[in-house]
């Protein structure tokens, strides 16, 4: 099959020109001014103002097992996303031992897919096996690989264990996986220590891939975690690190904006290609049980839902947060859970629930704490706009590959949104197309060392998006999050196409 695509081409580094894009099959075979002979491609698509771009690649995404329960990937797809990164904030679907299988059990559960893999290669070729609208490059993630070495406890590793991670993230980049992330937030890499991180660090620089992290903190411990983060990453000899979901998280930390990035230039001028990514969004998502006290906070969701079977421990708990939170209610809302009689009220704030949130929010951990999921507002547009706006940024979602429909549940609009506003926002900050494309192909493509995608040239595979620049946007929000995105005109994949 040859098509034939003719308009204003950004092909990932340059600014529009119009072109001619040549496919072949699954293959771009040709870009010039004219394409002679072109008669003999069966399918020709002309385009007048429309760009012709790579197809878009989101850099932060969780699709890991959602793209196996449904390969369509209807949020990434109608946004024009043909490629994602996965395994993300230290969670990937591998690998797995008898210390890790029942905890991704049950945290995957609602996906009802068989988990009978062990490591990269075997998830790999599940992928492979899928008939997936999406390309997909994971990540390995450290709370997985800390959990299958040894479990989800609160301990320090000894040298056995440590090497065995070692081994493990090895042979996992050298099958291909893209780099490491980490989630220091989360149980269990929470307790990792800066040592054990720069231990994980030296095997990335070996091969020389990315780390992608989490911080420890995004708030008020935020200049800390980026100098601890950017310090082990140099006495490691590491090169590229990508700080996730780049943010200033509560109103007083906004001014730290100014410091985060004067010191990520100056690990830039020291040779780290350090970049970032975000999401367009001033409303974050994450797990319900972040706002738990000690001890619930380092243990997994699983465990805290098996705690609050108990009585007195769902009283505890109800009386502190009716005590400590009354202030955070109207910030926070409740984004998704598998309770029966509360999903129906997801998008809502806690303070405008039908019932006392404290009640509210123990009722849904424990039911299943790992399915709750809660947004919190907390975040300066000012300085979502200096991060979306940098040469540095890149656009990830933090979203899943979902159908739209709700049978997996309420997404953050972030997941049918975050690609196309992101693409809004540099276009109305005046940025230019080519720059604005390259943040979203060519960029992600290059630093990750992604094989085939991010560029428009002969060689590479036949993903492509044709969006409309005036008109590229998302309406979703949170009472209403599964709506496609606009000014997608066409994506295609492979050589195949899916008009909208």
């Amino acid at each position: 099959m040859r098509t034939l695509l003719k308009g204003f081409v950004a092909d990932g580094i340059n600014e529009p020109r119009r072109m001619c894009v040549l496919v072949t099959n699954d293959t771009i075979t040709a870009v010039e001014k004219e394409i002679y002979g072109s008669s003999a491609a069966e399918l020709t698509l002309e385009f007048r103002d429309e760009i012709i771009a790579p197809g878009f690649i989101d850099v932060h995404g969780h699709s890991d097992i959602s793209i196996l329960a449904d390969p369509e990937a209807e949020s990434k797809r109608y946004q024009g996303v043909t490629s994602e990164i996965t395994g993300n904030c230290g969670l990937s679907p591998f690998p797995v031992t008898g210390k890790n299988r029942e905890h991704l059990e049950s945290l995957y559960s609602g996906y009802e897919i068989p988990r009978n893999w062990n490591d990269f290669d075997g998830y790999r070729k599940k992928l492979d096996s899928t008939a997936a609208k999406l390309r997909i490059f994971p990540l390995c993630g450290h709370n997985t690989l800390r959990a299958a070495v040894a479990g989800y406890e609160k301990k320090q590793l000894d040298d056995k264990e440590l090497h065995e991670m070692q081994k493990i993230l090895d042979d996992t980049l050298k099958s291909g996986s893209p780099g490491l992330s980490t989630g220091l937030l989360y149980t269990p890499g929470c307790f990792a220590s800066t040592g054990e991180i720069v231990a994980l660090m030296q095997v990335i620089a070996a091969n020389n891939k990315v780390y992608a992290t989490h911080l420890r903190s995004e708030g008020n411990n935020l200049i800390e975690s980026i100098h601890e983060c950017l310090s082990a990453a140099q006495s490691a000899g590491l090169k590229k690190v990508e700080i996730s979901h780049f943010k200033t998280a509560g109103k007083d930390n906004w001014h730290k904006i100014n410091e985060a990035f004067e010191i990520i230039s100056r690990y830039r001028a020291k040779g780290m290609d350090v970049r970032f990514d975000r999401y367009p969004y001033t409303e974050s998502q994450t797990m319900l049980s972040v706002i738990l006290p000690p001890p619930y906070d380092t243990m997994s969701d699983r465990d805290i839902t098996i705690a609050l079977k108990d009585a007195s421990c769902r009283e505890m708990l109800r009386l502190h947060l009716r005590e400590n939170r009354q202030n955070d209610w109207q910030r926070w809302r409740l984004t998704g859970t598998s309770h029966p009689e509360w999903k129906k009220f997801a998008g809502m704030k806690y303070s405008e629930l039908p019932a006392d949130p404290a009640s509210a929010v123990i009722e849904q951990l424990a039911f299943d704490a790992t399915t709750a999921t809660i947004g919190a507002a907390g975040m300066s547009k000012e300085n979502m706009m200096r991060i979306i706006n940098s040469p540095l940024c890149m656009a990830g979602s933090d979203g899943n590959a979902l159908p739209f429909s709700e049978k997996f549940g309420r997404a953050h609009p972030r997941a049918f949104g975050a690609i196309a506003n992101f693409i809004r926002l540099k276009l109305d900050s005046s940025e230019s197309i080519g720059n604005t494309v390259k943040a979203v192909t060519g960029d992600p493509a290059d630093f990750f060392a992604l094989p085939g995608v991010g560029h428009i040239c002969g060689g590479k595979k036949a993903d492509i998006t044709v969006f409309l620049p005036d008109e590229i946007a998302s309406d979703a929000d949170f009472i209403s999050p599964h709506q496609p995105a606009k000014g997608i005109c066409l994506t295609m994949m492979n050589g195949y196409i899916d008009r909208y």
